[in-house]
């Protein structure tokens, strides 16, 4: 019989064979401090933080392994939809380019939450740093996180310096595209006002805000602004069943089937 349960019968059976003339505070006395035994005998039993933690980086260990195999891992769901900006593909070939035998942790710590405002999510996680050494030898930062669900790890974010530096970079060429998508838009805006004043009968005419120019869609050739006329747009807009629209090309006016 476990301990627990033999102490928990004799507290029964101690407080059933006391007379009901005995105090009321004697039998709360003595059923509060059997209680109090079984719960610390049993917890005895539970699960500690170094085991959990030694769970995780077990778990780590093997994800890692796999990110430098042909059979690269899987990562959490909830991770990739938490912590968008970086894909699995992303994180396990970051990963396969540190050399196993150099990895080093250095803090691992038990977490009830990760992520912050609409990237937080609560539940059981073990965040874990190293350090290592990639290909090439230069010392690297590794950091990870897992999340245990049905007593099952699974990593939920991982990051290093090398991925930290191409996420950066992947921002900055995105700020870049998007920042040259405006200039040309408000070029065209420009143009578009410029043409519309001097032939109001243009403006039946869209611009081109999303289409992309290509020969394919090309509806005749591109016109100087000077001599763009409702007229020739019209007849050009006919051969059109799509959207009729008219885009940028460096200074001309390209009038586009989308």
């Amino acid at each position: 019989m476990h301990p627990g349960l033999g102490q928990l019968a004799s507290c029964i059976i101690g407080s059933n064979s006391t007379r009901f003339a005995s105090r009321k505070f004697r039998y709360a006395l003595r059923t509060a401090l059997c209680t109090l035994g079984l719960a610390l005998t049993l917890g005895a039993c539970g699960e500690g933080d170094e085991a959990i933690k030694t769970q995780g980086t077990t778990a780590l260990n093997d994800w890692f392994s796999a990110a430098a195999t042909d059979n690269p891992p899987s990562c959490h769901a909830f991770g990739l939809v938490k912590f968008h900006d970086a894909s699995c593909a992303d994180m396990y070939e970051h990963a396969a380019q540190i050399e196993p035998g150099s990895r080093k942790i250095t803090s691992s710590k038990l977490l009830q939450c990760y992520g912050q405002g609409r990237q937080r999510l609560c539940g059981e996680f073990v965040q874990i740093w190293l350090t290592a050494r990639n290909t090439s030898g230069n010392t690297i930062q590794e950091g990870a996180v897992l999340k245990r669900d049905e007593g099952v790890f699974r990593l939920y974010w991982y990051r290093s310096d090398a991925l930290f530096t191409t996420l950066v970079k992947r921002s900055e060429g995105d700020k870049d595209d998007e920042r040259a998508l405006k200039d040309k838009h408000a070029q065209l805006e420009a143009v578009y006002a410029e043409i519309v004043q001097r032939q109001p009968a243009l403006y039946q005419f869209v611009m081109c805000t999303d289409a992309s120019v290509s020969s394919s869609k090309l509806v005749g050739k591109p016109v100087n602004p000077k001599d763009i006329s409702a007229t020739d747009m019209a007849s050009r807009a006919q051969q059109c069943p799509e959207i009729f629209c008219l885009a940028l090309v460096g200074k001309r006016i390209a009038p586009l089937c989308n």
